[in-house]
């Protein structure tokens, strides 16, 4: 029997805001990014595996690690509960 598994990232992004970027040196609207990886059989996403945030600056885009301080000035956990 053949199973065919793997891991499998989906990105989305789920606000924007805005900050002085590093690289740029400018303030500029940032979107922030939630990957989500997950393990999959036969090409369908079964299990979550965990999730990051990352920021990306629109004008340059440099691409940085998120922090929590970003997730509450966007309202993610109370976004995430009036989801379930």
């Amino acid at each position: 029997m053949l199973f065919l598994f793997g891991m499998r990232s989906k990105a989305k992004v789920i606000g924007q805001v805005e900050r002085t970027c590093s690289k740029c040196a400018k303030s500029t609207v940032q979107s922030v990014i939630d990957s989500q990886r997950w393990f999959t059989v036969f090409f369908i996403p079964v299990i979550p595996m965990g999730s990051n945030y990352t920021v990306r600056c629109n004008l340059c885009g440099l691409t940085v690690k998120g922090t929590a301080e970003i997730k509450n000035q966007l309202g993610v956990p109370k976004a995430m509960a009036a989801k379930a």
